[in-house]
C-alpha cells in the first residue's frame, strides 16, 4: 500500500451530484493543477484516470458503482463518510467549489505525509450490495402489504364490521377474497374501494414472493454461510441473508458490541452525576436485520430451554419490547460466533435442519426455473 502511496502523482477531490461534479486536481506538491466548477461527464474524466492517480468520494448514492469503475482503471479510490469529516461537516463556508478542494487537500495531506486518516466507509462486495438493493425492495413491499391490510380493515370498521382472526384470512386469501367479499354487508362505495385493495395486495404478495426467490438466487454465493445458521431454529435462508447483508463480513467488527451497535441493538447511554442511564436503542443505523429477526424472536426463544427461561423472565421484569431486542442482540451474537469458528447451533434440531436444507434447494432451483432468459 505504501508502494502505490509513492506512485500516486495527482489527487483528485471530487464532489459528486446528479447533474454535474465539482472537481479539485492537486499535484504531489500540493498545487491545485486543474479545476471543474460543473463537469457534467463523469464518465469521460473517469476514462482519463490511471494508476497514478487517487481520488476521493463522499458517500452518496452511486458512489460504490463510480468507486469500481475508478478502481478498473487502476486509480485508487476512497468513499469517505461526510458525517465524520468535520472539514466538511463543520465547515462554515460550504459551497461545492470549497467541499472539492477540501476533499482534494485531505487526500493529499494522507497520500503524501500520511498524518491524517480519511474517515472512510466499508465498501462492500458486489453480492453484498445487490442483496441490501433487492431486501431494500423487499421492505418497500412489505409496508405496501400492511398499508393495503389496514386499509381494508378500516374499511370494514366503518361499515360496522368486525373481522375475526379466521374471517380476516380468508378475505386476504387470493383464492377465496373475492367470493367472501360479496356476502359482506357493505356499501356499494365501499365493495369497489374492498375489491380494488385487495386485488392491488395480492399483486404485491405476488411480486414479494417472486422477489424472495431472487433475494435467494442473489445470495448464492454466500450458500455456506446461509446453511451455517439456519441450523439455528427460527432462523430462515431469508433471515440468514438479511443478516450477512447487513453485517457484509463479520470479522471487521473487533467485538460484539461494536457490531451490535451498527445494527442499532446498543441502547444509548446518559453519564451524569455518576448515574448511568440507559435510554432506547439506537435507530441510525442498518436496520434489516433488526426488523427481519423481531418476526422470528419466539422461535429463536424457543430453540434452548436456557434462551427460553431468559426471555420469558426479561419480559415479565422490562416489557416484551426490551426482552424482545435482548434477544435478538443474543441471536447475533450466536450468528457471530458461528461464522468465526464454522460451527453449526449446538442445540440444532437435525430433522427441522435436514428439512430447511431440502426446502431451501427447492426454492433455489424454482426460483432458477422461474427466471427469465436473459
Amino acid at each position: 500500500e505504501e508502494e502505490e502511496e509513492r506512485m500516486i502523482e495527482r489527487v483528485h477531490g471530487i464532489d459528486r451530484h446528479k447533474q454535474f461534479s465539482t472537481i479539485s486536481v492537486l499535484n504531489r506538491q500540493g498545487e491545485e493543477v486543474q479545476f471543474q466548477g460543473a463537469c457534467r461527464e463523469f464518465g469521460k474524466y473517469v476514462e482519463g484516470l490511471g494508476p497514478t492517480d487517487a481520488v476521493v468520494l463522499e458517500a452518496s448514492t452511486g458512489s460504490f458503482w463510480w468507486a469500481d469503475q475508478i478502481e478498473a482503471k487502476g486509480a485508487k479510490c476512497f468513499v469517505m463518510d461526510p458525517r465524520k469529516f468535520r472539514i466538511i461537516k463543520d465547515s462554515w463556508n460550504k459551497t461545492d467549489k470549497q467541499d472539492a478542494r477540501n476533499l482534494a487537500k485531505a487526500l493529499w495531506v494522507h497520500v503524501v505525509t500520511g498524518e491524517f486518516g480519511i474517515p472512510t466507509v466499508y465498501k462492500p462486495t458486489g453480492v453484498v450490495r445487490d442483496l441490501r438493493k433487492l431486501f431494500a425492495q423487499y421492505c418497500l413491499l412489505n409496508r405496501q402489504i400492511a398499508t393495503h391490510k389496514n386499509n381494508a380493515q378500516a374499511i370494514f370498521v366503518e361499515n360496522g364490521v368486525e373481522l375475526k382472526k379466521e374471517l380476516k384470512c380468508r378475505l386476504f386469501a387470493a383464492k377465496s377474497g373475492l367470493e367472501l367479499l360479496k356476502e359482506m354487508n357493505v356499501s356499494a362505495a365501499s365493495r369497489v374501494c374492498l375489491e380494488l385493495t385487495l386485488q392491488v395486495l395480492w399483486k404485491v404478495e405476488e411480486a414479494k414472493e417472486r422477489l424472495a426467490g431472487e433475494i435467494l438466487l442473489a445470495g448464492e454465493a454466500l450458500k455456506s454461510q446461509v446453511e451455517l445458521l439456519i441450523s439455528i431454529k427460527g432462523v430462515t435462508p431469508l433471515i440468514a441473508l438479511a443478516f450477512l447483508a447487513d453485517v457484509a463480513d463479520v470479522r471487521r467488527f473487533r467485538t460484539l458490541r461494536k457490531m451490535n451497535a451498527y445494527l442499532g441493538l446498543v441502547p444509548r447511554a446518559s453519564n451524569s452525576g455518576g448515574k448511568s442511564r440507559p435510554g432506547h436503542i439506537t435507530r441510525e443505523s442498518r436496520k434489516l436485520t433488526r426488523t427481519i429477526l423481531t418476526q422470528c424472536v419466539h422461535h429463536v426463544a424457543a430453540s434452548s430451554e436456557s434462551l427460553d427461561r431468559y426471555y420469558r423472565e426479561l419480559r415479565e421484569k422490562r416489557g416484551t419490547g426490551r426482552a424482545r431486542i435482548a434477544v435478538i442482540r443474543k441471536l447475533c451474537g450466536m450468528m457471530r460466533r458461528m461464522l468465526l469458528s464454522g460451527e453449526q447451533y449446538r442445540w440444532m434440531d437435525r430433522g427441522l435442519y435436514e428439512k430447511k436444507l431440502r426446502q431451501y434447494e427447492r426454492v433455489l432451483k424454482r426460483a432458477k426455473e422461474e427466471r427469465p432468459a436473459a
